[in-house]
């Protein structure tokens, strides 16, 4: 992650999906921490067809909004807003591996880009 007044971070992340209604509804919980940040975030989404709609809300910060965006062949486009931020999302999947990245320009936390895979059970 990259704070708009200093260098990357290394951050560490766990997300929890649970698919409510298959191919419908998903809530996740996200949670990342690196030296100087902690993150709580929490979300619902719908899907009709490839467009998304939702809401989210970070614990940390006490802030959130609603999301909306599209969701084709494992791609994610989505822009999430708040009351005081506003974002451009892009998550890619592909089998186990999942990459996000946020850009938030005039926000404290300007990008952020995380690299998940899923743990073998």
């Amino acid at each position: 992650m990259k704070p708009s007044n200093g260098d990357w971070e290394k951050v560490r992340c766990k997300v929890a999906y649970n698919v409510t209604k298959p191919g419908k509804s998903i809530s996740l919980d996200l949670r990342c921490a690196s030296d100087a940040y902690k993150m709580s975030l929490s979300a619902n989404i719908n899907q009709n067809d490839t467009q998304l709609s939702g809401n989210w809300f970070e614990s940390e910060y006490r802030q959130g909004g609603k999301i909306t965006g599209t969701n084709s062949n494992g791609l994610i486009e989505a822009r999430i807003e708040g009351e005081t931020v506003a974002a451009l999302v892009t998550i890619r999947t592909k089998g186990d591996h999942q990459s996000f990245v946020m850009e938030a320009p005039g926000s404290w936390l300007s990008q952020v880009t995380i690299e998940l895979n899923k743990d073998a059970r």
